[in-house]
């Protein structure tokens, strides 16, 4: 990765000598990691870790794209969540990469990682382009792409005035728009809305997960197109279904707001999940009492207790749509950027019950 900025003046800028540069961008463990991450962070501010030779010329487009890294943001985790939600999309990618002989290489990255350590970690992997997975802040785009790193985001979407960005969604607003009028033409009229985690205290703080938010615009949009009223006691937008008992004080909560519902909209699966769970410690019956849908229609789906009515999210597919969206990024970086957005279907199974007599 040639560019100009080199070790010397690395470590002039740090005020520390070149073997304590070499040993910080190795990861030496000789080296202490406060001294380790203030060399990095000099680095990064240099520029050291700009992909100023990543194949943008036609000279080198053909040697442009040999590793691609699969970056997996995630929050507030001592490991890296790479469920099967996630597996899938990466095993699409590895499945589309292969076919150019382009290795995909995974890497899980905290969301309160400072961007300087994730450029040192993409430096030391020799990648040649980036599929950001997840709810990645806007501060580490702005990072990557200022870095020069080709990438593309994977299930998010970030507005950058002036500086577009490729992404791969599924169509969690109108997915979840079908599945509130599934609801409704059951015979449901009050219906409740769980929601995902928010990005938890970084990157900016407490902001709605672009997916969860699509997701319950699709919810309130169903309803006001039905011409119903939107009970804002019926909508928890902030359930993490990491911590313990989130998703059960949140159901409990929804049965004690004296609005009473026959249905739940789950923003995601592993939410539908942990809510049967709640609603059957609660003495709550599904579907014969309050009826759940979720959306992801992850593995687990049909075998819970009742199988699952949700959202198939062609997770493959995304995979496979983003290393497309990659590699025709580096073909023509000046090119305009797009979003890509899947379709998606309702899967139905026996979380629903008809109201209809």
């Amino acid at each position: 990765m040639g560019n100009s900025i080199t070790v010397k003046d690395i470590a002039r800028e740090a005020e520390v000598s070149i073997a304590t540069v070499s040993r910080a961008l190795n990861n030496h463990s000789s080296i202490k990691e406060e001294l380790r991450q203030h060399v990095l962070q000099v680095a990064a501010d240099l520029g050291y870790f700009k992909t100023t030779d990543q194949g943008h010329s036609a000279r080198n487009e053909k040697r442009a794209l040999k590793v691609i890294g699969f970056i997996l943001a995630y929050s507030d985790l001592d490991e890296p969540p790479l469920d099967t939600f996630w597996s899938h999309i990466l095993h699409g990618a590895e499945i589309e990469a292969r076919k150019s002989n382009i290795y995909v290489t995974y890497y899980g990255m905290s969301l309160s990682q400072p961007s300087y350590l994730l450029l040192s970690k993409l430096h030391e992997m020799r990648v040649g382009g980036l599929l950001l997975v997840g709810a990645t802040g806007l501060e580490t785009v702005q990072s990557l792409q200022a870095a020069k790193f080709p990438l593309v985001l994977v299930d998010n979407y970030v507005h950058i005035p002036g500086q577009p960005v490729d992404a791969v969604l599924s169509d969690n607003y109108e997915g979840t728009k079908e599945a509130i009028q599934y609801l409704l033409s059951e015979g449901h009229r009050q219906i409740a809305f769980l929601g995902g985690p928010t990005t938890s205290s970084v990157q900016p703080p407490h902001t709605m997960i672009y997916t969860f938010e699509r997701r319950r615009d699709g919810y309130r949009a169903a309803l006001h197109e039905a011409g119903l009223p939107i009970q804002e006691e019926l909508i928890i937008e902030n359930c993490d279904v990491i911590k313990p008992d989130a998703v059960l004080a949140s159901c409990k909560r929804l049965l004690d707001s004296g609005y009473p519902f026959t249905a739940l909209c789950c923003a995601s699966d592993p939410l539908a999940d942990k809510a049967l769970n709640a609603l059957r410690k609660l003495g709550v019956r599904v579907p014969e009492d309050i009826s759940v849908v979720g959306f992801d229609n992850n593995d687990i789906a049909p075998h819970l207790t009742p199988p699952l009515t949700t959202v198939q999210v062609h997770k493959e597919a995304m995979g496979a749509m983003a290393v497309k969206s990659l590699m025709a990024r580096i073909a023509d970086p000046e090119a305009i950027a797009t979003t890509s957005i899947l379709s998606v279907e309702l899967i139905k199974r026996g979380s629903v019950r008809s109201l209809h007599t």
